[in-house]
């Protein structure tokens, strides 16, 4: 019998590490997350079911920026005199997993995938961030299914659960390397595509890249 809706047991949250999924359709790296309970009047709190709902933010601001990273990223907070007011977290992913049943605490691999979309602030940003660490703020929410007085009882997260992260930049372009190399891939629009593909025609590129090149070389740096 259920004990219907009620307070959610009171959790702990702890990123252990972050390491690069194995086999995946797309880039991936897992955050490896503990979950902890605190002991209940009768003993270590049983949890039939998480349904845990992640926001995975870039916490930009609890770092330093030396003058070669802060021109990286102008295309994310502008100029040196608009960071004051532009830094701040970037959300990075929104993954949603489920935790099968544990009692008193578990580990649970969440995970974020690693595109090439640079129009993402979060992917541009850590293009631009080759060193250091990348500082990580996890907010979680969902809904818990656990034992309270002998019956199913379930409960929202509340608002304030989160885990701190100091992930090793380096992660996320040695994932990068591994994937793609040293290629990159450019989103155009259909129309900027064939605008491009009929010069490199006219002009007899032997490929895209010569065109983009040529280009570059005419008008660009």
């Amino acid at each position: 019998m259920s004990a219907g809706t009620g307070v959610a047991p009171s959790f702990t949250w702890r990123v252990a590490g972050v390491t690069a999924e194995p086999m995946a359709t797309v880039p991936t790296l897992r955050l490896s997350v503990e979950i902890g309970t605190a002991p209940g009047a009768d003993g270590p709190v049983r949890v039939h079911c998480l349904v845990l709902s992640v926001s995975v933010r870039i916490a930009a601001a609890l770092r330093d920026y030396d003058p070669d990273t802060r021109g990286r990223l102008r295309a994310v907070f502008g100029t040196d005199g608009q960071w004051a007011d532009s830094l701040g977290d970037l959300v990075w992913a929104r993954p949603t997993v489920v935790v099968p049943g544990f009692t008193g605490g578990t580990t649970v691999d969440v995970p974020v995938p690693c595109g090439q979309d640079l129009d993402l602030a979060s992917a541009s940003y850590l293009h631009a961030v080759l060193d250091g660490d990348v500082p990580l703020r996890l907010l979680f929410g969902g809904t818990v299914f656990h034992a309270r007085d002998g019956r199913l009882a379930t409960a929202q997260l509340p608002a304030d659960s989160e885990a701190h992260h100091r992930m090793p930049a380096a992660r996320w372009h040695e994932l990068r390397e591994r994937y793609f190399g040293g290629h990159r891939w450019l989103r155009l629009d259909r129309e900027t595509h064939d605008r491009l593909h009929d010069y490199r025609v006219r002009q007899a590129c032997p490929s895209p890249q010569a065109a983009i090149e040529e280009l570059l070389t005419k008008y660009g740096t």
